[in-house]
């Protein structure tokens, strides 16, 4: 049996970032623009985390996610002056973009984390997963509708790749964010105007 205790402190860095990554979907879910400043904590243990398992743009995708936070934060400032931003959907073809995109620089990524050797077990998962996390983030950020449907579909790829290498915290926060994504997505779209 498990040390549930020990685990804990062995991956202590993963069980935080985990952690802070709830409070901040929680808040993110109820336009709570305390969301933004829990996504910092969150990264910054994640940071040491992914640096453990060796996930390199895991990495970099934790920096990118303080960046948005901080971009966030700025825009969800704005709501209480006239020109609040408000919940709003991105049209087909917008999403289209947004995907070959995504795809594209997937690829990229891919290539060059082949090309230069860097220590990864995954590197063409480690690429889609950091490629289609960004993309909902900026939108998240700009409160466009569609971006928990993008959430639910690399939370599903990213909880089954991590239940694959065993780093169990990760697996359940992801597993957690589909739900998360699919409430959010459903009390997003009551409040569009």
């Amino acid at each position: 049996m498990i040390d549930i205790y020990s685990y804990i402190i062995e991956n202590i860095y993963q069980f935080l970032g985990v952690l802070f990554s709830i409070i901040y979907v929680i808040f993110s879910i109820k336009e709570n623009i305390l969301c933004w400043p829990a996504l910092i904590i969150a990264a910054i243990f994640n940071i040491f985390a992914f640096h453990i398992i060796e996930l390199p743009l895991q990495i970099i995708m934790q920096f990118f996610f303080i960046g948005t936070a901080i971009y966030g934060w700025h825009n969800w400032k704005k709501k209480s002056k006239k020109n609040s931003l408000t919940i709003t959907s991105w049209n087909t073809n917008t999403h289209a973009q947004w995907v070959i995109v995504g795809l594209l620089l997937t690829v990229i990524l891919w290539l060059c984390l082949r090309e230069i050797n860097i220590i990864n077990s995954s590197p063409f998962v480690d690429s889609l997963m950091f490629t289609f996390n960004i993309i909902p983030m900026y939108m998240t950020g700009k409160k466009i509708l569609e971006s928990w449907l993008y959430f639910i579909a690399i939370d599903i790829i990213s909880g089954f790749f991590y239940l694959y290498t065993g780093e169990f915290f990760f697996c359940f926060l992801f597993f957690c964010y589909i739900g998360f994504a699919i409430h959010g997505y459903q009390t997003w779209k009551k409040n569009k105007v």
